[in-house]
């Protein structure tokens, strides 16, 4: 205790004292607040116990006064899997900042698990807190855009019926897409997504385990929101997928955007699935006549794909910071590493879109 500041970690029956804070500390964001999403967030993530949340409470005279929580995630380490932590949140209320509240709940949570990992802005806060406290800010995360109907991404085109087509009209020769026989569409995540992650993630030294559960948890049971899973198989073994987003269509109908949250592929002819995953995603969001299509990714050779797609990279800024115990050289080093969308907190926190 200092300065009457008491730092816990939470227990579970202290959900709805956290979920009134979260209300409060989030009036805009009511989602932040909601119990469903609470539960699906943490207690129901496929590497929680519910004994032992990662979420720190800092607790003022019984009242929370601020909180950092996370979601536990494996991470592959240089040919190790250890137990990490991905903070999604941390938060101050407005009564109870200027007290250092921030830093004891960050460094409560480094004693907890060494390994953590986070995605931020410039513009935030924490950033400058965590640095202090010894993690690093190491790589930005590139950002790829593709227009497709240019007169349904831009808003002041989209309100204006006649003007939205014309545009729309005049881009057409430059989005020609054929899907390939290859690309399938399915509902779920079974065992051959395991056999696929078992193969692939030799290829990166860092990177969060893609396992079925994990998938499973983000992409089938996020509450409000359906992703699309295109897969690509090859002599009778799956060689990758691609996970879509697709917003909700706005006040005039349009979609404006939709979002390749996660892709994965074998080592094995890794470009020619790539470009075929790519081609399927790009194919369907047309389909859909969907504004642009948008990711984040860390790999050279996606990246690369991405180009060779028609994406190009556009101003973003995420930047992927992190804190270990060991082979900091090797682990703050973006080149090391395959990050896509679905690994941060991007995805979670989209408006639902059902």
């Amino acid at each position: 205790m200092q300065d009457g500041v008491i730092i816990e970690q939470m227990k579970l029956s202290e959900k709805y004292d956290v979920l009134a804070f979260l209300k409060t500390a989030y009036p805009d964001s009511p989602r932040q607040s909601d119990e469903k999403s609470w539960d699906w967030h943490f207690p129901e993530s496929p590497y929680c116990d519910s004994n032992d949340l990662p979420i720190w409470l800092a607790k003022i005279d019984g009242r929370i006064a601020g909180q950092l929580a996370s979601i536990p995630v494996e991470f592959n380490a240089f040919g190790k899997k250890v137990r990490a932590k991905w903070i999604l949140d941390l938060i101050v209320g407005e009564d109870f900042r200027r007290r250092g509240i921030a830093k004891r709940l960050s460094l409560a949570s480094m004693d907890h698990s060494p390994y953590t990992l986070g995605v931020n802005t410039p513009k935030q806060h924490a950033p400058k807190l965590l640095v202090g406290l010894g993690w690093k800010i190491f790589s930005k995360i590139p950002r790829y855009q593709r227009l497709l109907f240019p007169g349904n991404a831009v808003r002041e085109i989209a309100k204006v019926s006649p003007v939205r087509s014309a545009v729309n009209l005049a881009f057409a020769p430059l989005r020609r897409t054929a899907r390939s026989s290859d690309v399938t569409i399915v509902d779920g995540f079974d065992a051959s997504f395991d056999e696929l992650w078992d193969e692939a993630r030799h290829q990166w030294p860092c990177s969060i385990s893609r396992t079925a559960k994990m998938l499973d948890w983000q992409y089938c049971r996020q509450p409000g929101k359906k992703f699309d899973i295109l897969a690509v198989s090859g002599n009778g073994r799956l060689r990758g997928y691609v996970v879509m987003f697709f917003r909700k269509p706005n006040r005039y109908g349009v979609i404006e955007k939709a979002a390749i949250s996660d892709i994965c592929y074998a080592g094995d002819g890794a470009d020619g699935i790539i470009d075929t995953l790519l081609q399927g995603a790009v194919t369907l969001a047309v389909e859909r006549r969907v504004g642009s299509l948008v990711t984040d990714a860390i790999d050279a050779r996606l990246e690369s794909g991405l180009k060779r797609a028609g994406f190009w990279r556009v101003k973003s800024d995420l930047q992927l910071l992190a804190k270990v115990p060991d082979d900091e050289d090797m682990v703050y080093n973006a080149a090391h590493w395959y990050l896509t969308r679905g690994d941060s907190d991007i995805s979670m926190f989209e408006a639902p879109n059902l």
